[in-house]
């Protein structure tokens, strides 16, 4: 792997190794669990995560078209955590095939996505970013729903 790219991909595998050991201990109950307050639940976050690094850093950074529908991911009804867990780390494995075939060079060029109601020309690097911060950010809620639910 190019040396640019690698600490980007080691990025990757930290945040869901942190958000594996968080999972690991929780039962299909409390990855349903949900607060009256808050929309979501750790099985909507887990497959929310799945969705969104398929779109930022296999579509929109390795230019292969996937299938999302985004709303569906918030849908709210209950979910197994083995399947969303397993599909997490198929999301996972994709976006790091896309980051292995990567150099500093395609990192630098820029693809146009849709971003606060416009287009906008981004290098890929930034929709990488982009992706590693969202879930790192979804990671964090995941951690405070294990403390509110009784499993951390």
């Amino acid at each position: 792997m190019d040396p640019f790219v690698a600490p980007f991909a080691e990025a990757l595998d930290r945040v869901h190794d942190d958000i594996y050991q968080l999972v690991e201990p929780m039962t299909d109950e409390t990855i349903n669990w949900w607060h009256p307050n808050l929309a979501n639940t750790v099985g909507i976050l887990l497959r929310h995560i799945a969705g969104s690094e398929r779109y930022w850093i296999v579509q929109v950074v390795g230019g292969r078209a996937v299938m999302r529908d985004r709303a569906a991911e918030f849908e709210r009804e209950r979910l197994a955590k083995a399947p969303l867990v397993s599909d997490l780390r198929a999301a996972q494995a994709e976006a790091r095939g896309v980051l292995a075939s990567l150099t500093a060079d395609d990192l630098a060029q820029t693809v146009e996505v849709p971003f606060r109601g416009s287009a906008r020309a981004v290098p890929r690097q930034w929709a990488v970013t982009t992706s590693l911060m969202h879930t790192a950010y979804h990671h964090g809620q995941i951690q405070l729903f294990a403390k509110l639910a009784g499993a951390s």
